[in-house]
């Protein structure tokens, strides 16, 4: 079985055009009782990457692929949790203190996501994006490379080709440890490019 995780702020249906047979997790609903397959294949971008990573990392691994789309493997340093724990603060104080539209204003402007169409997330989901913002903290993540090392052969990296803080991780971090790393056209929301992200997963077998 194949699982999809989304990204904050996002939606399963960001991702409905990977077709039938899917299974498309709600990030709003309990994900990590998910009791995982060795054929399962889980399949995450950005935050629903940092879950799928968790959901590998506690059962060992003991599955069929792990495809992470524009998804942290974890602070590697105390500096870099610091900063990134800095960064969450400012933006849980503007997800408690502005209204949806202000804040989007704010978020669709970071320089991430420079290269994407904004989003317009519905009100309901902007009401509980706290919350899920505050229990998946990255700041609060472990760091998986180690882990992403020894099941190398599992796993497949998805970048997009106009991400420049990602393809610094990319280089810096993913290919000295012999990572496979597939880059399509693309800023850093790559739901948004269906075609090549839908062309590449069969490609790589996973679809």
């Amino acid at each position: 079985m194949i699982h999809v995780f989304h990204g904050f702020l996002g939606s399963p249906q960001d991702f409905s055009f990977l077709g039938p047979g899917i299974t498309f997790h709600d990030l709003y609903a309990k994900t990590d009782t998910l009791s995982l397959n060795p054929e399962d294949t889980l399949i995450g971008y950005s935050m629903g990457g940092r879950i799928a990573l968790e959901l590998a990392g506690a059962a060992g691994f003991n599955l069929q692929r792990l495809v992470l789309i524009s998804a942290h493997p974890g602070p590697s340093t105390e500096e870099e949790r610091l900063q990134r724990r800095s960064f969450e603060e400012s933006v849980l104080e503007k997800l408690e203190g502005l209204d949806r539209s202000d804040f989007l204003l704010w978020w669709n402007a970071l320089p991430i996501f420079e290269h994407d169409a904004p989003i317009s997330p519905s009100e309901e989901v902007f009401r509980r994006s706290a919350d899920l913002f505050r229990r998946h903290r990255l700041s609060e993540q472990k760091n998986y490379l180690a882990e992403l090392e020894l099941h190398r052969e599992k796993v497949l990296y998805v970048v997009g080709l106009q991400d420049e803080k990602y393809l610094d991780l990319v280089s810096e971090v993913l290919l000295p440890r012999e990572l496979t790393v597939k880059g399509i056209p693309g800023g850093h929301r790559l739901f948004q490019h269906p075609v090549a992200l839908g062309d590449l997963l069969r490609e790589e077998g996973i679809l």
